[in-house]
C-alpha cells in the first residue's frame, strides 16, 4: 500500500516535469514554425500521446521508455506540419532533436525523481502531502517502523548482489505484521 502511494507521488511529480520538458523543446525545436494561436492545441495532442505511451510502457527501463514515450507523437508532429497551410517538410528538420532532447531530459527527470525517492532525500514518506484518510497508516509504516520504500538495490544495480543490502519485500511485510499483532493480540485471535 504504501509503495503504491510513493508511486502515484512520484509519477505525479514526474509527468508536472514532463509537461515542461515536453512544451520548453517544442518551443525550442519549432517555436519559429508554430504560432502561439497552435501551439497551445498541438502541445495538448503531443502530451495525449507521449502520457498514454508512458502508460503503457511502465514495465521498460527508463532510457529505453523515454526514447519510445518522445518518438511516439512523430505522427502527430508530421500531421501537424504537413496540413495544406503548414510549413512543409522543412518544419520537420527539428524533430531528431526535439525526440532527443525530450528522452534525455525525461530519463534524467525520471532516475533523479526515482533516486531521491528511494534514497530519503525527499524524505521518509514523500507521498504524505498527497494522501487524507490513509496518512496515519502510511505514515505510521514509513515514519514510525522506518520502512523505505522498496527498490533502492535495484536502482543502484544490486552493488553488493541480491537482497544483500536492502530487506526483502517479505522480511518489511513481517515487520509490520509483527507490530500490528504485537500491538492488537486480542484483535488477531478472531
Amino acid at each position: 500500500m504504501a509503495v503504491a502511494f510513493d508511486l502515484r507521488a512520484l509519477q505525479a511529480e514526474f509527468e508536472k516535469e514532463f509537461h515542461k520538458i515536453v512544451r520548453t523543446e517544442l518551443l525550442a525545436n519549432f517555436g519559429s514554425r508554430v504560432s502561439s494561436a497552435e501551439e497551445g492545441l498541438l502541445l495538448k495532442q503531443i502530451l495525449g500521446v507521449m502520457l498514454t505511451t508512458l502508460d503503457s510502457t511502465t514495465t521498460m527501463d527508463a532510457t529505453d521508455r523515454m526514447i519510445r514515450v518522445a518518438a511516439s507523437s512523430d505522427s502527430v508532429i508530421v500531421k501537424h506540419f504537413m496540413q495544406a497551410k503548414g510549413p512543409g517538410v522543412i518544419a520537420l528538420s527539428g524533430l531528431p532533436c526535439f525526440n532527443n532532447n525530450i528522452a534525455k531530459r525525461a530519463t534524467a527527470s525520471l532516475t533523479n525523481l526515482r533516486d531521491a525517492y528511494l534514497t530519503g532525500a525527499r524524505g521518509r514518506a514523500p507521498a504524505r502531502l498527497h494522501l487524507t484518510k490513509t496518512r496515519p497508516v502510511y505514515d505510521f509504516v514509513r515514519m514510525a517502523l522506518g520502512i523505505g520504500m522498496h527498490g533502492l538495490e535495484n536502482h543502484e544495480n544490486f552493488p553488493d548482489g541480491m537482497n544483500l543490502e536492502d530487506a526483502t519485500i517479505g522480511e518489511k511485510v513481517s515487520l509490520i505484521h509483527e507490530v500490528s499483532y504485537a500491538a492488537h493480540p486480542a484483535k488477531n485471535l478472531r
